[in-house]
């Protein structure tokens, strides 16, 4: 029985059973075909399906790899419980020439050499130098494959696949036969190698060949410069400062002196100061908010809240600009604003048309992946690391940017490429194309995204194009607001993150602001709390966010922003968002009290704001006393903004004639307009466009109830919950109660997720019978003689119009403690005039097998042979690059601080192996007054 199994490349065949003969082994020989080298994760994955299968039959002592780094197709094996024997070389070529050195002493003398041997031509046969590239495996196209091609892709693809499929040719200039010795006659491999040579119009040389190195695979048990021996149950890793392969037991580390390299943290950046007056503004979904913060006293002083006003956001700002003090108000040097117009535009599919020209991997045309349109693919492709494939074709962008114009009517263009988050070049070479063809705003995608994924980066960049116009009307409109109260100062848009932007970046990255309303809600509830440490919750009209601070701090999303639908790379803070508010819709679910998603108006607001409301609300207690009515037939529908700028069919003008008259529920439509059903009735595109609000039952009629708010009509509000209380054959008296008792189990639900966030799968939670059950006895109290206790170890800080009512009673039921600061109602407003400039960017550092460093993220970069060289290269480009954008977000006053971060592993010597390198930067500053 073999004691030694050897798992190689076939091209060593004949070689490695002369050397088994030789040396007197009993050698069990299992050979792979020749090639996988081109294929480095195919080669993987087969070597370790083989060295699985030896291995599970536990009789040889040491498994011995014929192949050396191969692409890396050699990284990542994992010995099982036999040793694995490997040569630490490049690749099968310096294991005929004997040595690594003698290698690379002929790469130094001939680097464009293609190398033959007796073993690689038997594997390949003698079409083999037509066939295939050696150590590359591009193959040729003849005239038979190119007729394939044409039928297939067409004639000018397959010009452009034969062009690719033939480049191997220019990268060669001598052909070298390396003679080991071995197969049927050494004149007619030389005559191949001749005749190969003569056709191309290479040179000619013959190598002696020799089998040191692979007398000593079979044979050696330790590690040294020319084999490694991997450890049982060891990995194999690519040792990038030494450029050769070691093991290692999978203990990630710190890297030591040893390796080269070091890890340095950035310090804390300063707090940017501030002085004199800021005026902070949040136009949220239900009301805007205004606050008057003095930063020398650091203090809030005034405030205000007004309705917002959807079909223009301006109004509601307006009113509650009206409502601060005059003197304070005009004496503002500095406005920032937080805003979901961004958010709401890409749900509700506004915005201009915009073409997206997207350069992916090279050969790949597949668009189904894409949901954008129009889409064209253009020519400018490189590979992963950044290095130019192909060079963009200035020509093909005019065609496609005056054919997007002219035949599909595009406003705006977008651009994004495969690898862009590496080198912009091309991005911003066929930006400069765009602009002077059409003279549009072009988004390019590395401007929004460092993050992997293409697509998604290409879709990011398209989204942030189309809302340009949708944003900019807001910023046009604010101004002319702003200056109707005599307030001429800086404005500043908040930002996904939390950070700042000025109205001259906004108009660009609009895409930005889209979670800015919570962003400054968080940022709010911190500096309101001063503390560092707790779960924050924004309770509004639509929705609830929560958010763990965790030393200050809240962490981004891994993903990026999801929003209506489309994935983006926009950096937003990990928020968990569930719809649940003071004016989400109450409903009555299998004798369950449901919140939302949906907003409606209360009936609270509905009977003191709205004319005829108090006829519409008697017709209904008739109904309801009548009996034989359910939830859907308690839903009022109220005009509240104007029609005239919108085209109506002739069933919404009936509709409105009737609404303009008073609110009225379906029944009353349905008898007006004659109509058979309520499918017929034309409401939701009205509302839609926010002509007409939908108004019903709310936890804030249930406040109002029950006397713990009193903003509007107390007795409607009862009324309301009266007519819910018979529906569900409750008390009235007890259901107001009832309802806020279930509106605080399901916030306390929510925040227990937000704590155990990233611990668990919490989509399912409530879903699932016993974890039902232990929430049920954690919150509800003794089930069937059993009690369980939820104890969060953090404080609750909430924020938002309701969070006074609600979170007190959510943070006993977790036993923690609940603090709701003085202004948590404007706690929006307050993140929004008391955050500052900041950006973040990162430049990643990688080697190839040649040891040569490589800068991802920096466009057209260099390569380096020391990696000192590249970070102080990343550092240079990192400080310039933060600083100017920075500068032109509005910040004065700008630090930057670098951080760098190395990947290591720790080898089976004790040493750490140096796997990558990342350099963050952070600048920050304070908005410019």
């Amino acid at each position: 029985m073999s004691e030694i199994c050897v798992i190689a490349c076939g091209v060593l065949a004949v070689d490695l059973k002369h050397v088994a003969r030789q040396l007197g082994l009993s050698v069990d020989l299992r050979f792979l075909p020749g090639g996988l080298h081109a294929e480095p994760d195919t080669l993987r994955k087969r070597l370790q399906e083989t060295i699985d299968e030896v291995s599970a039959a536990q009789v040889y002592k040491r498994i011995v790899i014929g192949y050396g780094i191969c692409g890396r197709g050699t990284v990542g094996l994992r010995a099982r419980q036999a040793p694995l024997v490997i040569p630490r070389v490049h690749d099968c070529i310096a294991l005929f020439l004997g040595s690594d050195a003698r290698y690379r002493k002929e790469f130094a003398r001939h680097p464009g050499t293609y190398y033959l041997s007796a073993g690689w031509v038997d594997e390949q046969g003698e079409a083999g130098p037509r066939r295939s590239l050696g150590s590359t495996g591009d193959t040729e196209c003849d005239d038979g494959s190119f007729q394939m091609l044409t039928q297939n892709y067409g004639g000018e693809n397959a010009e452009y696949i034969r062009d690719f499929l033939d480049s191997w040719k220019h990268n060669y200039t001598r052909a070298a036969f390396i003679d080991t010795g071995m197969g049927d006659g050494k004149k007619r491999y030389e005559d191949l190698a001749h005749r190969m040579a003569s056709e191309l119009g290479w040179t000619y040389e013959s190598l002696e060949g020799a089998h040191d190195l692979l007398i000593k695979a079979l044979t050696a048990d330790v590690s040294d410069k020319d084999v490694l021996v991997v450890p049982p149950e060891s990995v194999t890793t690519y040792d990038a400062i030494r450029r050769r392969l070691t093991a290692s037991n999978v203990e990630a580390g710190p890297l030591t002196k040893d390796a080269g390299v070091e890890t340095r943290e950035a310090a804390p950046l300063p707090v940017p100061s501030r002085t004199g007056i800021g005026l902070g503004i949040d136009a949220g979904g239900t009301y805007t908010d205004a606050v008057l913060f003095d930063f020398d006293a650091n203090c809030i002083l005034d405030k205000a809240k007004a309705l917002t006003t959807p079909w223009d956001y301006t109004l509601g700002i307006g009113e509650a600009l009206s409502r601060l003090d005059e003197p304070l108000r005009s004496r503002a040097k500095l406005v920032s604003v937080s805003t979901t117009l961004a958010t709401n535009a890409i749900v509700e599919g506004r915005g201009q048309k915009v073409g997206l020209l997207v350069m992916p991997p090279c050969g790949w045309r597949e668009n189904l992946a894409f949901k954008h349109s129009p889409l064209a693919f253009v020519n400018g492709q490189l590979k992963i690391d950044g290095t130019e494939l192909e060079a963009i074709d200035a020509e093909q962008v005019r065609a496609v940017a005056r054919r997007m114009v002219d035949k599909e009517g595009v406003g705006g263009f977008a651009v994004g490429g495969y690898a862009s988050h590496v080198n912009q070049a091309h991005e911003l070479a066929i930006m400069d194309i765009l602009v002077e063809e059409t003279g549009l705003g072009v988004t390019c995608a590395h401007e929004l995204s460092e993050d992997l994924n293409y697509r998604v980066r290409a879709e990011t960049a398209a989204l942030n194009a189309r809302i340009i116009p949708c944003l900019k009307e807001l910023l046009n409109r604010l101004g002319v607001a702003l200056a109707a109260y005599k307030i001429d100062a800086p404005v500043m848009i908040v930002r996904s993150d939390g950070s700042m932007m000025n109205m001259t970046l906004a108009h660009e990255r609009p895409l930005e602001t889209i979670l800015s309303g919570p962003a400054a809600s968080v940022a709010g509830a911190a500096w309101l709390s001063g503390l560092a440490d707790a779960l924050v919750t924004d309770i509004g009209g639509t929705t609830t966010d929560t958010a763990l601070v965790r030393n200050g701090v809240v962490e981004l999303c891994a993903d990026g922003a999801m929003i209506g639908g489309w994935q983006t790379h926009i950096p937003a803070l990990n928020l968990r968002t569930l719809g649940l508010g003071g004016d989400g819709h109450v409903r009555l679910e299998d004798d369950k009290i449901r919140f939302g998603p949906e907003r409606v108006g209360p009936i609270a607001w509905l009977a003191a704001c709205c004319a005829g409301a108090a006829e519409t609300l008697s017709w209904l207690e008739r109904r309801v006393a009548a009996g034989g009515v359910n939830a859907d037939d308690l839903v009022i529908y109220a005009a509240v903004g104007s029609a005239n700028e919108h085209v109506l069919s002739d069933d919404e003008k009936r509709l409105m004639v009737l609404l303009e008259q008073r609110p009225r529920c379906m029944a009353e439509m349905l008898e007006a307009m004659g109509k058979p059903h309520p499918m017929f009735v034309p409401w939701q595109g009205l509302v839609k466009r926010h002509i007409v609000q939908r108004c019903a039952l709310t936890p804030t009629d249930a406040l109002h109830a029950v006397g713990r708010v009193k903003l509007w009509d107390r007795a409607a509000a009862k009324s309301a919950c009266r007519w819910y209380a018979k529906l569900m054959g409750r008390e009235a008296e007890t259901f107001a109660e009832m309802l806020l008792d279930e509106f605080e189990r399901q916030l306390a639900c929510e925040l227990l997720k937000k704590q155990i966030d990233g611990h668990a799968n919490l989509k399912d939670l409530e879903a699932q019978p016993a974890a039902l059950a232990l929430l049920e006895r954690a919150f509800d109290g003794e089930v069937d003689g059993c009690q369980m206790r939820v104890e969060l170890r953090r404080p609750v800080v909430g924020v938002g119009a309701p969070a006074g009512c609600f979170v007190p009673g959510a943070a006993k039921l977790l036993h923690t403690v609940a603090i709701v600061p003085e202004h948590a109602d404007v706690a929006n407003a307050v993140g929004a005039i008391t955050g500052c400039v900041s950006f973040h960017r990162h430049v990643s550092i990688s080697v190839d097998e040649q040891g040569i460093f490589r800068l991802g993220g920096v466009p057209d970069a260099p390569v380096f042979q020391k990696i000192e060289a590249a970070t102080a290269y990343a550092e240079s480009y990192l400080r310039q690059a933060l600083s100017e954008m920075a500068g032109r977000a509005g910040a004065v006053e700008i630090e930057v601080r670098i951080r760098i971060d190395d990947s290591s592993a720790r080898a089976t010597d004790g040493q750490a192996v140096f796997v990558g390198r990342t350099i963050k930067g952070h600048a920050s500053g304070q908005a410019g007054l």
